[in-house]
C-alpha cells in the first residue's frame, strides 16, 4: 500500500512542477556548443546545441539558432550559457576553457 501512495504522490509532484514551474526542470545555466558562427554589424550571432554537465550533445534540447551575443567565440567552442527563467531567450556568458 505505501508504494502505491510514494507513486500518487511522485507523480502529483511531476505534475505539479510539469505545469505551474516548468523552469526548475532544467538548470538555468548550461554548457552549449556553437555550431555555426556569423556576424550582424557588431554582434555575433551563433547556432548553438546544449551540452548536458559531462559536455555531450543533450538531446532534449533542439538546436538553437539566432543567439546574439557581443562575445566573441568560434564554431566548436564550448560556452556558458543561461535561460532566464526557464524562457527561450539564451545568453551567452562567457567560452569555456575545458
Amino acid at each position: 500500500m505505501s508504494d502505491m501512495l510514494e507513486t500518487f504522490v511522485r507523480k502529483g509532484i511531476e505534475n505539479e512542477i510539469k505545469t505551474n514551474y516548468p523552469h526548475i526542470q532544467h538548470p538555468a545555466g548550461m554548457y552549449a556548443k556553437i555550431v555555426q558562427v556569423k556576424t550582424d554589424n557588431e554582434k555575433y550571432v551563433y547556432t548553438l546545441k546544449i551540452l548536458d554537465k559531462t559536455l555531450n550533445v543533450d538531446n532534449d534540447f533542439p538546436e538553437i539558432p539566432n543567439v546574439k551575443s557581443s562575445i566573441r567565440a568560434q564554431k566548436e567552442d564550448i560556452v556558458a550559457v543561461l535561460l532566464l527563467y526557464g524562457g527561450s531567450d539564451v545568453f551567452v556568458l562567457g567560452r569555456c576553457e575545458r
